[in-house]
């Protein structure tokens, strides 16, 4: 029974989070995995990567990755709830959780009476500030922001302000930047306090390490030195402020233990265990070289230029693969072309397993003919995953494999087969703005950790998509346009434009290929006497018949309709044997149209034809002329039979 034990149904926790390219969220998520896949449980990660500086439309695709799975299936859910700045997701978020009927643990703020673990932000932040009042003697401290109504950022600011009032430092809002957590945070601060009227501030102080960072580089790139001139820090103790040059002075949460927390608490009270409803973790000042305490030696400034350089050239390959793969989509144009491009790429990453899963209506709506530029562009229409989704594109064990169809619900449907050990699961949206595609499956895989490139690879391929769909539908309504232009209105057979592009093909097939050319001349029956006895209504239908017959009972030929009543049917043949076998089926279907009684006049149709052996010089004119004088022929026959 060795096997067959090791072989269980895992349990299932779903993760709700966005910005893994952060390495904050990167090290709780990975603080959840080590815990939860060690008790036995799957990790499912709905990730997406929003910021309150992007388009509406795209953070809406991106949240939508959220909607995707019934969480009920699932054994509890962890949601990162202080990463949701966006106020529309975050909306989102608290409907998806409100309805649930297993458990829900929140990480780093509460969403209603949920479970929730969180970080001591403020006593940090008062006691970084006092860092800064106490140790350096500094009162012209100016604060930036997070994200407004974030939880995280709140308490942060409220520490910076206690902080003054215990010291007796006036509180100044004019020292105060609204930031967002990202660059654009730090910039709008930057050039704040360059325009400001105010005396230069001693320190900034931000609520996170992005936005500190980006304040070091642009002082430093307006000719301030740090800390010399300006103190700065940050809070989180990322990665980036270690490596950068000064050092950043920080906050370290204990985020690591932020994650393993939230996920214990999730399996003891799926286990039926008591769990306190809120814990809160406290938070540790890193001080670095940027606010002046501690000096870097030559040596580690050395070492971190070789780990950046490392790293850079690692980055580049990434960033070559990325444009190749660019490159490779929008020139391909094609389903084929594309997922060879895609499976290009992802041989080239090498994950341990690699899902891409579309929308059952992808490639009609992507790569179709019949995708037209009428499709609703309503948000309700375009944004929800369809019921049964595909997995058109899947990776393991370093070959590509069959896909399979599955119910969107379950997200992927190996999540729910037995296994021997537990994985974790990655989910990331494919989508341009508002526009559903489907959405990738990486399985404990590292590309997606914490890294902008991967980033920039989910944004590109939304976009390259979007091209190729764009480029589907221009092609889709060049050739309707073209097809108005050739076509006759009242039977779909082509009209003379047509008649005149096709027999230049044939001529050219039969140049190349020695084949003949086969030109019919048919003349509709008595069509006057049909529209003066039954009205033009019925001689439009019964030329309309007429036309039906003579395209269904070939796909080799082309029909024309040559004038009110007539006909050409012209095509390569090899033999004359192709003529009567596609007459036979003509005349058959005409008498089996007659006996239906479908209509209220009798079709009859005279034909005849001609075989040309097609030279440079061979004129359409005169084959026409030839093969209408042979029909001639053959109605006069009919006419003195009767």
């Amino acid at each position: 029974m060795g096997e067959e034990a090791e072989n269980m149904a895992c349990k299932n926790i779903a993760v709700l989070m966005t910005g893994l390219d952060a390495n904050v969220q990167a090290e709780t998520l990975r603080g959840i995995e080590d815990y939860g896949k060690a008790c036995g449980y799957n990790i499912a990660v709905f990730v997406w990567f929003t910021g309150a500086y992007e388009r509406e439309k795209h953070n809406v695709g991106e949240c939508n990755i959220a909607n995707l799975p019934d969480l009920n299936l699932f054994d509890g859910v962890l949601v990162f709830a202080n990463t949701l700045h966006v106020s529309d997701n975050r909306i989102i978020v608290e409907k998806l959780i409100e309805k649930l009927d297993c458990p829900v643990v929140c990480i780093g703020c509460k969403i209603g009476d949920n479970y929730s673990v969180q970080t001591d932000c403020y006593y940090a932040m008062k006691k970084l500030v006092e860092h800064f009042i106490v140790e350096h003697n500094m009162d012209r401290i100016h604060f930036v922001r997070g994200v407004e109504g974030n939880a995280d950022a709140e308490a942060r600011y409220k520490g910076y302000k206690d902080a003054l009032a215990e010291h007796n430092i006036p509180f100044d809002i004019e020292r105060v930047t609204q930031g967002d957590f990202y660059v654009t945070g730090g910039r709008k601060a930057v050039e704040e306090i360059l325009s400001s009227d105010l005396e230069f501030p001693q320190a900034i102080v931000c609520a996170n390490d992005i936005m500190a960072l980006t304040v070091s580089d642009l002082l430093t790139t307006k000719g301030y030195r740090v800390p010399e001139d300006v103190a700065v820090s940050g809070y989180d103790d990322t990665e980036e402020g270690k490596y950068h040059i000064p050092s950043l002075t920080t906050v370290r949460s204990r985020i690591y233990d932020l994650g393993r927390t939230a996920c214990t608490i999730l399996i003891d009270v799926v286990d039926g265990k008591e769990r306190e409803k809120e814990v809160l973790l406290t938070d540790e000042i890193v001080l670095g070289e940027s606010c002046g305490c501690n000096r870097g030696d030559k040596l580690f400034v050395d070492q971190v230029n070789r780990l950046k350089h490392s790293e850079d050239v690692a980055q580049r390959t990434k960033i070559h693969q990325l444009i190749m793969l660019e490159k490779d989509i929008i020139e391909g144009q094609d389903y084929d072309s594309w997922s060879q491009s895609i499976k290009s790429f992802i041989e080239s990453i090498n994950p341990e397993e690699f899902y891409c899963c579309v929308n059952d209506n992808f490639i009609d709506n992507v790569f179709g003919s019949d995708a037209m530029i009428h499709d609703s562009t309503e948000t309700e229409d375009l944004l929800p995953y369809t019921d049964n989704v595909q997995s058109i594109i899947v990776y393991k064990n370093g070959s590509f494999k069959r896909g399979t169809t599955f119910e969107s619900k379950y997200g992927l449907a190996e999540l729910f087969k037995e296994t021997k050990t537990p994985k974790t699961y990655l989910f990331t949206p494919l989508h341009y703005l508002d526009r559903t595609f489907g959405y990738f499956v990486f399985v404990d895989d590292v590309f997606v950790r914490n890294s902008s490139i991967f980033i920039y690879w989910l944004i590109n391929m939304g976009h390259t998509l979007e091209n190729v769909r764009r480029n589907t539908l221009l092609r889709n309504v060049t050739k309707h346009l073209d097809e108005l232009y050739i076509r006759d209105s009242l039977t779909g057979a082509y009209n003379r434009f047509g008649m005149e592009r096709f027999f230049a093909d044939i001529k050219k097939k039969c140049l190349m290929s020695r084949l003949n050319m086969q030109l019919s001349f048919i003349d509709l029956d008595n069509l006057k006497k049909i529209n003066d006895q039954f009205g033009h209504e019925e001689g439009d239908r019964v030329i309309s018949q007429a036309a039906k017959i003579l395209m269904a009972s070939t796909t080799k030929f082309s029909v024309v309709r040559y004038g009110g009543d007539e006909f050409i049917v012209m095509g390569n043949i090899k033999t004359e044997k192709e003529v009567e076998d596609y007459w036979k089926r003509v005349n058959k279907e005409v008498e089996a149209y007659n006996a239906s009684g479908k209509g209220r006049a009798e079709l009859s149709l005279t034909m005849g034809y001609k075989i040309f052996e097609v030279g440079p010089d061979t004129s359409l004119e005169e084959c026409i002329n030839e093969a209408d004088s042979i029909m001639y022929e053959k109605k006069k026959a009919k006419k003195n039979r009767r």
